[in-house]
């Protein structure tokens, strides 16, 4: 699926299991459908993650719900 950003267009390819709003695109970075704007990689204490819907999602915890999007 491709989704038209502010500045360019993207493929999405893996979505969020359990957050609608949310994937990840073939450059390996995490979007927003609703405001079509990129999520952040942060860090919280020593882990990598990113906030979905205002909760903190680990990287190793985002694994096991990603899912690849079949067209």
């Amino acid at each position: 699926m491709k989704f038209s950003l502010k500045s360019k267009t993207v493929n999405a390819e893996y979505s969020i299991e359990g957050h609608t709003g949310y994937f990840l695109s073939d450059d390996n970075k995490m979007y927003n459908i609703a405001t079509r704007r990129e999520i952040r990689l942060v860090m919280y204490g020593y882990t990598k993650g990113y906030y979905l819907n205002r909760k903190f999602y680990s990287l190793t915890r985002l694994q096991t719900m990603v899912r690849k999007i079949n067209i």
